[in-house]
């Protein structure tokens, strides 16, 4: 494997050449460095302008919608959705800032330089001693050293063969940093380059990077860390592709910045720069420590985006856990105790560098909100978003369409070709390290020590189930949740956190897959043969057409994907705002709280006064005396209540009239709908037909309203309420003859023992029924005792989809219109005499 490296390491600047920028003008940075803007920075500015109009319009809405459901998962979906965000708007921010450096063209002064690289007890001798001969092939005059922590005599023995100069040490502390610091006592040269034991340089390593320490004021020069083992296993895949972008435009990036990452290998630092903070800062994160205190005492960095060597990735569960632990631990002690004591000596740009680079490991946290939220929500039928799916798919596309397009336009700026793709192995392993991350984030609180171990690597090729039960565990418990939630609460928003957590688990069953070495290969054998082999090389060139899709057309797909979505949120403000339901546009889809009202048992004239507070936010049900089982007694009687109507609209009521369509002759019908439609007002109309059949029932509906439609009669909202829970299916019109779903309501004090007093049964029922996912339903209540306040608070958390309820007038003596607080979802009930 060692030597298949090497050859690859020996030409690593084929195919980069071609891809170098040619004929942009340089700048200079405040530090007087010259630097380029490379090809596509103007379109990439131009996405991410996009981006950001995509992103505050979808932050605007979400923000204006009241979503809050249940609030503790409410409040913890948000705080994940808002990481995701920040993390977005950090790459974005690198991305309209790609440079490349130019190195200095007069006279290059020659510079003594000293190369080492560590062993350890335990890491594999040939992979030391390919290192070490192509340490001493590098051409430019240097010396090289090898730090060797446990003084192997056949490592002394290779370096005196070599010309290599062995050092090590009895006093063992600071680990790595302090293994290189002992080294510089007796390495006398003006720079000096830390490379790991695993990472072979090219023979021109030194040539690309001595050139930029003529300027005075350069700390530390970084080179890209590329690999040559992606295909050793799939978690080896997956960790180098974690590194592609960091090591492309996000690193590219920081060179306009000065916040150029140094890291633990291929870095050549100034042998002076060192010395001013007291050589290399002891650490897990040792690189990054460094390059902290570098920042912070003033020298400058650079990035030189250039393949000059290549390592090993880790290839197994075990040996990339090991290391994103101490990488997490490290970053985090760094954050809270570091960065606190020099972010007075950063620049601004630093500070924001130094703060958020440690987040990236706080997506642990996050992925346990994510796994968390559906579990909890289904377990406990509540739900943490109370919005309209449609709309909330509406707004959030453009934002995930336009940061898919500027993800791929970046492509275009990583190191080699082959990094290009969906890089889905690198997302799945980030998911799966999730309790990694996390245990590094409480390590950090609790001051829990972690020692310094070199990555392993070279890993056993064995399956991995041990290290893989977090993962196991999280995968049943997301299992649990759904298996319950299909028995307890099959309601379109449940189904939506089941897909959620039915997502999870694949995803966390694929990082465990990654981890089953022996299943893996013989996976992966059985997928190259056909005809498997020809549908994923159709995926992989679908793949490639979209990424160069995305490189050249990203701006004009940038603005015809908002311009789609902005011309249909448009229709429907539009719409909303229409003549009719200008005062009451959440008739239109039940709005995002749950409205509250009063059923009368007889037409009253003494309404409540106007209260602007409360415009357009209540509802007054006028029922008939004699309910569905007469025919005698009627609100409506043989002609339309015009002036009720009119007077409630003038208080921001909207009528619900319980319609008895069987008292009013057919032959009138006509002079019905066009008396609705001249009051230019919105009426919910639920009409009660005599028992019929269910064909009979569904085409009597069906007739009803298409008369009213042909008399052009658009302000009324259909209300159907069936028969029975077990009609629901049968009787049901079909989805565009209904606009609300009403359902009884029993207080659990009666006798009914179902859930919310039997409304359970119909949201089962509802649930069945596809057409009826987007319906807003309005609970009919029929207990002049119930406690409305609680009614509505429970509602409010557990039942998304109810966005109305009716009680009845008798709820207290002299009692009038319940009104709700749209932001609070809290009903008040006013009385008066």
């Amino acid at each position: 494997m060692h030597e298949s490296i090497l050859k690859e390491t020996v030409h690593p600047l084929a195919n980069t050449e071609s891809r170098k920028p040619a004929g942009f003008a340089s700048r200079a940075t405040s530090a007087g460095l010259l630097v380029k803007q490379v090809a596509g920075v103007g379109q990439m500015r131009v996405l991410v302008g996009l981006g950001l109009v995509s992103l505050v319009y979808f932050v605007v809405w979400f923000a204006s919608s009241d979503p809050i459901g249940y609030a503790p998962l409410f409040w913890l979906l948000t705080v994940s959705l808002g990481f995701k965000m920040l993390r977005m708007l950090h790459e974005w921010y690198h991305y309209v800032n790609v440079t490349e450096p130019l190195p200095p063209t007069e006279h290059l002064p020659a510079f003594t330089v000293d190369v080492l690289t560590t062993a350890c007890p335990g890491e594999p001798y040939a992979m030391i001693v390919q290192t070490l001969e192509a340490m001493q092939a590098i051409t430019y005059p240097h010396t090289s050293y090898l730090c060797d922590e446990g003084d192997d005599p056949y490592l002394r023995a290779v370096c005196q063969q070599l010309g290599v100069v062995h050092v090590t040490r009895k006093q063992k502390v600071n680990a790595k940093a302090g293994n290189i610091n002992n080294a510089l006592q007796q390495a006398t040269g003006e720079l000096c380059v830390v490379l790991d034991p695993d990472h072979v340089p090219t023979p021109d390593f030194l040539d690309y990077v001595v050139p930029y320490f003529t300027n005075a004021s350069v700390g530390y020069v970084q080179v890209v860390q590329a690999y040559g083992n992606q295909k050793d296993s799939l978690v080896a895949l997956g960790a180098a592709e974690q590194t592609y972008h960091f090591y492309g435009p996000l690193m590219m990036g920081m060179n306009s910045y000065n916040t150029t990452q140094a890291i633990g290998a291929n870095c050549t630092f100034r042998r002076a720069a060192l010395d001013s903070i007291g050589g290399h800062a002891a650490g897990l994160t040792e690189d990054m420590h460094t390059a902290m205190r570098l920042h912070a005492a003033g020298w400058q960095s650079v990035y030189v985006p250039r393949v000059l060597s290549r390592g090993l990735v880790p290839s197994t569960l075990g040996a990339f856990y090991a290391q994103q632990l101490k990488w997490a631990r490290g970053a985090f002690e760094l954050l809270f105790e570091v960065y606190p004591r020099l972010v007075g000596r950063f620049s601004w740009r630093q500070r924001l560098h130094y703060l958020t680079l440690p987040l990236y490991f706080l997506s642990g946290l996050i992925t346990l909100i994510d796994l968390a939220v559906p579990i909890a929500s289904l377990g406990l039928s509540v739900y943490p978003w109370h919005i309209s799916l449609a709309a909330f798919a509406l707004h959030l596309m453009p934002l995930l369409g336009i940061s898919l397009l500027i993800r791929y336009k970046a492509q275009a700026w990583l190191r080699e070709p082959h990094e290009t793709g969906l890089h889905l192995a690198g997302g799945i392993l980030r998911v799966g390290t999730w309790w990694i991350y996390l245990l590094g984030f409480v390590y950090t609180i609790f001051r829990v020590r972690v020692p310094y171990i070199p990555t392993p690597k070279e890993g056993n090729t064995r399956n991995e189930f041990r290290i893989a039960l977090p993962n196991i565990m999280a995968i049943l418990l997301c299992a649990v949740a759904v298996k319950y939630a299909g028995r307890a609460d099959w309601s379109p928003y449940s189904r939506l956190m089941a897909f959620l957590a039915t997502c999870n688990a694949g995803i966390l069953l694929a990082a465990v897959g990654m981890g089953q070495h022996t299943w893996m290969r013989t996976l992966t054998a059985d997928l190259q043969s056909q005809p498997l082999r020809g549908i994923f090389q159709a995926f992989r060139r679908a793949v490639t057409g979209l990424t160069t899709r995305a490189q050249t057309r990203g701006v004009s797909l940038a603005i015809g994907s908002l311009a789609v979505v902005g011309c249909v949120d448009a229709a429907l403000f539009i719409q909303a705002q229409s003549a009719e339901f200008a005062l009451a546009s959440w008739l239109l889809d039940g709005g995002d709280s749950v409205r509250v009202g009063t059923q009368h048992l007889t037409l009253s004239t003494a309404e409540p006064a106007p209260d602007a507070f409360f415009s357009g936010q209540r509802l007054l049900l006028r029922r008939s005396t004699d309910q569905a089982a007469s025919v005698s007694a009627l609100p409506m009687m043989a002609t339309l209540p015009k002036a009720d109507i009119i007077a409630l609209h003038r208080q921001g009521v909207t009528p619900l009239l319980n319609w008895q369509v069987a008292a009013l002759p057919v032959s009138k019908r006509q002079q019905l709908a066009q008396a609705i439609h001249n009051l230019h007002q919105p009426i919910m109309l639920q009409p009660i037909f005599p028992a019929l059949s269910a064909p009979a029932y569904r085409k009597a509906w069906q007739d009803m309203v298409r008369e009213f439609k042909a008399n052009k009669v658009t302000n009324v909202v259909w209300v159907w309420m069936p028969p029975s829970a077990a009609a629901v299916q049968s009787y049901f019109p079909g989805k565009d003859y209904v606009d609300w779903v009403a359902a009884p309501y029993k207080d659990a004090d009666t006798s009914s023992t179902e859930s919310l007093g039997g409304y359970s049964s119909y949201r089962h029922e509802f649930a069945m029924a596809l057409a009826l996912h987007d319906k807003p339903v309005l609970l009919l209540a029929n207990n002049a005792m119930i406690d409305a306040q609680q009614l509505v608070h429970r509602i409010g958390r557990e039942y998304p989809e109810v966005k109305a309820v009716i009680f009845p007038a008798r709820y207290r003596p002299n009692a009038v219109s319940l009104r709700t607080n749209k932001r609070g979802n809290r009903a008040t009930l006013l009385s008066h005499n």
